[in-house]
């Protein structure tokens, strides 16, 4: 398997991507616990699991796994100059140009995140697969393949997606995990795959950006806004929720590039 080295930005915005991810790292932390002590795991393990799990994020972020490469045969006139007598005369000519595209997915960004929320899946029931279609098929139309950038989407649209589809299985911050990683696994990136790979990107990455693609950021703002929720409602005297959720009281603004 060929494996792809690239970093998400490069220059001043690789040096700011750097030192942003460095800082959200803690942030990561603090969702992964959230959701592993909400499935029963001890709170010095999954303090342990969850670090674990978002520094590997981090630096797997510029590693991306091929999975499938494609080559197209183009023609496309040309002009070559013929010089006699030292005056260059022009012949047009037919040349053909073998364009290159590799399909990726991207360690940190994209692996690492699905593997998590595979792992949770045994702690769902089958309703979770409602709320996935749901998210998936909001995801995806209010996604747009951008030429030369990629699959995007508004801010905050695939978490506020994923909280409000995984009510269909009963919130929560393992349901609201889940559903948004494959709700915007499906939705933006799997759906979209055709778009992208007719334009015959030299490199088209899923979960590309690492932990600032829409992949990662999505899982972790979902579970973030859904522990806010749970907090405010209890705060409000609206009821506790069904599930156990520890008190993050954080503010995750960011845009999401998927």
């Amino acid at each position: 398997m060929k494996i792809i080295v690239s970093l998400p930005f490069y220059g001043p915005l690789g040096l700011l991507y750097a030192i942003l991810a460095a800082a959200l790292v803690p942030i990561f932390t603090l969702t992964f616990i959230d959701v592993l002590k909400t499935v029963g795991v001890p709170p010095a393990a999954a303090m342990a699991t969850a670090a674990a799990i978002s520094l590997m994020s981090l630096v797997t972020s510029p590693l991306n796994l091929v999975i499938y490469s494609m080559r197209r045969r183009t023609y496309v006139h040309a002009i070559e100059y013929i010089v006699v007598f030292g005056i260059p005369i022009p012949q047009p000519k037919v040349v053909m140009r073998e364009e290159k595209s590799y399909l990726a997915i991207n360690v940190g960004g994209a692996i690492v995140p699905t593997a998590v929320a595979t792992y949770l899946l045994q702690y769902t029931d089958v309703k979770i697969l409602l709320s996935i279609a749901l998210a998936s098929v909001l995801t995806y139309y209010s996604s747009r393949v951008v030429p030369g950038v990629g699959v995007v989407t508004p801010a905050f649209a695939p978490p506020l997606i994923a909280l409000f589809s995984a009510l269909l299985s009963g919130g929560g911050p393992v349901a609201t995990y889940v559903t948004a990683v494959y709700g915007t696994i499906i939705g933006a990136d799997l759906l979209n795959l055709g778009k992208i790979m007719r334009q015959m990107p030299p490199l088209a990455s899923i979960g590309g950006a690492g932990v600032f693609d829409g992949i990662y950021l999505s899982g972790v703002s979902a579970v973030v806004l859904s522990s806010l929720l749970g907090d405010t409602a209890a705060a409000g005297g609206g009821g506790t929720l069904p599930y156990r959720h520890s008190h993050i009281s954080l503010d995750l603004n960011t845009f999401l590039l998927i």
